[in-house]
């Protein structure tokens, strides 16, 4: 399995509670947009954020993370999803995003293979847990996959030990 990253953000936040945004995006201290690979469809990713020395959120995405971020934020309930639990708590956050190989066109393999990325989400959440005794304070979900493999395990470990 191929990978990229950690593509390392920071994000800032601004607004009233009903509308918060990301207003602010930067690398190294300079402010950018999301380029590819980071904002290419029917890539699989894992995105992390982090405020200070905390994970508060691990995320599977196939869709551009601008897109993934921007319903995150806007999302108020009324469809059901609230958004991102953090987004009223924050004014910053670190954002890490993993990009994987991108899906083959047959849907039967992508299925497969969103199944294989998103046990690696879980993987990494539960290794969360497992090194800190606490699960990711803004963790809404987790997508379990019991046919989890040595390589899961590995690459979750892997991103677990790049976030420093």
């Amino acid at each position: 399995m191929k990978y990229l990253g950690p593509f390392m953000y920071t994000l800032f936040v601004s607004g009233t509670k009903d509308k918060r945004v990301i207003y602010k995006k930067e690398q190294i201290g300079e402010n950018v947009n999301f380029q590819k690979p980071v904002t290419e469809k029917s890539r699989p990713k894992i995105y992390i954020l982090k405020s200070e020395n905390e994970l508060i959120y691990i995320g599977y995405t196939g869709q551009s993370i601008s897109s993934r971020l921007n319903y995150g934020m806007r999302a108020n309930g009324r469809n059901g999803y609230h958004g991102y639990k953090w987004k009223n708590e924050l004014d910053s956050v670190d954002l890490y995003v993993f990009v994987f190989e991108p899906f083959s066109g047959n849907e039967k393999d992508n299925k497969k293979y969103k199944q294989f990325v998103e046990a690696i989400e879980a993987e990494l959440v539960y290794k969360v847990r497992k090194e800190t005794d606490f699960w990711p304070r803004s963790q809404s979900e987790i997508h379990f996959n019991n046919k989890q493999s040595e390589e899961v395990r590995n690459i979750a470990t892997f991103i677990y030990n790049s976030l420093g």
